[in-house]
């Protein structure tokens, strides 16, 4: 015998069917996201959510069931704009240009982000799907950066034993940890400046003298 499925959950599941009604979902993840930006996951309740939104419980609970359940949508949300804000290909320049253009994309991308990527962090201490969604947008950089060592160890303009994998997670700990000091704690910094070091760092571990 099959288990009675609930008419509530499966329109949940099943996302707005109307205009109107993903009108009213995007503007529940907005104001959630204010919401969650301003006091961060622990503090923030649905009523918080529903007044900033300015609907009843009712609506809010329409499209989600929880609190948490509201997070990963926003948090997905978030993940899906900054791998379309990385998404530009690189332009077809000298290489120093080229690696300069994806660094700045990348601290672009992190900024409008910064405080929800510090909050995915926090509820991934006890959310194991908020650390897979954290992991996911950094592995997607990561690999990403990982495939353009590899051609240049192709093209035969980086030493042929450079350990491909580990020089990627070791270039985008250090951008990922430098937009957190910077947007996340507070650290100011010249961006132009900024751009150009991390670039030069980038730069030199890729060079063919390098090591």
């Amino acid at each position: 015998m099959s288990e009675a499925v609930d008419p509530q959950q499966a329109r949940r599941d099943q996302g707005p069917l109307t205009d109107r009604g993903v009108q009213r979902r995007d503007a529940l993840l907005s104001a959630a996201r204010r919401v969650f930006e301003t006091k961060g996951f622990v503090e923030a309740r649905v009523s918080d959510i529903v007044r900033e939104a300015k609907v009843s419980q009712g609506t809010f609970y329409t499209y989600f069931d929880t609190k948490e359940a509201v997070f990963t949508a926003v948090a997905r949300g978030v993940v899906d704009a900054m791998l379309l804000l990385m998404a530009p290909p690189v332009p077809d320049t000298d290489f120093h240009d080229r690696i300069t253009d994806s660094v700045r994309r990348f601290l672009h991308a992190y900024r409008p982000y910064a405080r929800m990527i510090g909050l995915i962090e926090q509820v991934g201490t006890f959310s194991p799907e908020m650390r897979d969604l954290r992991l996911d947008l950094r592995e997607t950089f990561v690999r990403r950066t990982e495939r353009g060592i590899a051609r240049l160890v192709d093209a035969g303009a980086t030493r042929a034993d450079i350990d491909v994998e580990y020089t990627a997670e070791v270039l985008g700990a250090m951008l990922e940890y430098t937009c957190y000091v910077w947007f996340s704690l507070g650290r100011e910094f010249d961006e132009e400046r900024l751009v150009a070091t991390l670039s030069d760092v980038w730069v030199q571990a890729l060079s063919p003298a390098a090591g």
